[in-house]
């Protein structure tokens, strides 16, 4: 059956939606009570329908106010776990397609809380926008193939940086099967992070380093820090912690490349084979990175993961879990929508297809997750209404209960 013979209405996208939603919240209810999945399935649905992480604006019963059913979230938020699960359900989606050189992009992003003071566990973080520290939370997220792996909130009470880092990279190197490789912005420049990866975790990595980085390059012996190289590609030893002698055990190449005449050239550190690659090659792979920001952008964006207002921790944590659950849902939706050939979601593609042109909007995920936040409608609660019944009591009774 075509989609001309068979049209899809408003009414069975908004099922085809609401469906995929719920297809995929399965992969989180092991361990959760039956209110615990009514509750998680009503928010990840309110996350689409009102775009934003904050519990009144997530309520989905009209026949109860908002306010009832915020502090009915926020009771199972507190009593339920379900940061690792969305984790490991990103991880199943994305390890069939990670081959060998598949790139995994770690970075450091912030959730700024400026304007609180009374949540739990809230840090100092760097506004990138308004380039001043703040209040707020770190996030460290891995992205892989257009999905959103790990959206991990930092707990500055129990572990540093550098060690919630490791502890997710080396839990993704045992998962992989030294499958990948992994891509660091400059701000992971850290010669013993750079062995750790080598030698310890044993995984490929490139990372950017900072213009000052001291570097020994193997043909000339020379001590130098990477500003002063010309553009080319390099064998070059690190120093040791101390930067008193030259760690020889390892040799890592080390890139530098002019990708763009009006920037300061980029400057890469591999444990990459020195031959196997060109210069354009490994910038191509680092340039990559880039997914994971546009993965955070779009959390940002589409789900405003900024505007989360909730005291606990632990409620936090969950919230962050389930904007990563959304933009996830939203992705495997979108890819799926690109594959398939069932008639229903050809004739879903046409109707997106329609919105776009009418919203002068691109072909893209971005897109696709306000065509889906417009077509899905608030759940439509259907209140039971038990057949009549012979009453027992007389009327004179029943007025005196208040029941008639």
């Amino acid at each position: 059956m075509t989609p001309s013979q068979n049209p899809i209405t408003p009414f069975r996208m908004n099922k085809y939606i609401q469906d995929s939603i719920r297809n995929n919240l399965r992969c989180i209810n092991t361990g959760l009570t039956k209110p615990q999945m009514k509750a998680v399935a009503e928010m990840t649905r309110g996350l689409f329908t009102a775009g934003k992480p904050i519990l009144r604006y997530l309520a989905q019963d009209k026949t109860k106010t908002a306010k009832k059913q915020a502090e009915k979230y926020s009771r199972h938020l507190t009593n339920m776990d379900i940061s690792g699960k969305v984790s490991d359900f990103a991880f199943r989606k994305a390890k069939h397609s990670i081959r060998k050189n598949t790139i995994i992009a770690y970075d450091l992003t912030d959730i700024s809380k400026e304007s609180s003071k009374k949540i739990e566990k809230l840090t100092t973080v760097f506004d990138g926008s308004k380039r001043k520290p703040c209040a707020g939370f770190l996030i460290h997220g891995v992205g892989i193939n257009s999905l959103l792996l790990k959206l991990e909130v930092h707990d500055n009470l129990e572990n540093t940086t550098n060690q919630i880092r490791r502890n997710i990279i080396k839990d993704l190197a045992s998962k992989l099967n030294k499958k990948g490789i992994f891509v660091f912005d400059r701000g992971n420049d850290d010669k013993q992070f750079f062995k750790d990866l080598r030698h310890n975790l044993k995984v490929r990595f490139i990372a950017r380093l900072r213009s000052n980085r001291q570097v020994v390059v193997k043909e000339t012996g020379d001590i130098i820090q990477v500003k002063n190289l010309k553009p080319g590609k390099y064998e070059v030893f690190l120093m040791n912690k101390y930067n008193t002698n030259v760690d020889l055990r390892y040799i890592y190449t080390l890139i530098i490349s002019k990708h763009l005449e009006e920037n300061e050239p980029i400057r890469l550190i591999s444990n990459l084979e020195f031959d196997k690659y060109n210069s354009n090659e490994f910038v191509t792979m680092y340039l990559e990175r880039w997914g994971v920001e546009n993965l955070f952008k779009r959390a940002k964006t589409k789900f405003c993961l900024e505007e989360i207002r909730v005291l606990k921790y632990k409620r936090f944590v969950n919230l962050v879990a389930l904007v990563q659950l959304a933009v996830l849902v939203s992705t495997i939706t979108f890819i799926k929508l690109q594959q398939s050939t069932n008639s229903l979601v050809i004739g879903v593609l046409l109707l997106y297809k329609k919105f776009m042109k009418q919203k002068s909007l691109s072909f893209n995920i971005d897109s696709f997750i306000t065509y889906m936040q417009q077509s899905l409608k608030p759940l439509i609660v259907r209140i039971y209404k038990p057949p009549d019944q012979l009453i027992l009591f007389s009327r004179r009774q029943v007025e005196k209960l208040g029941l008639s």
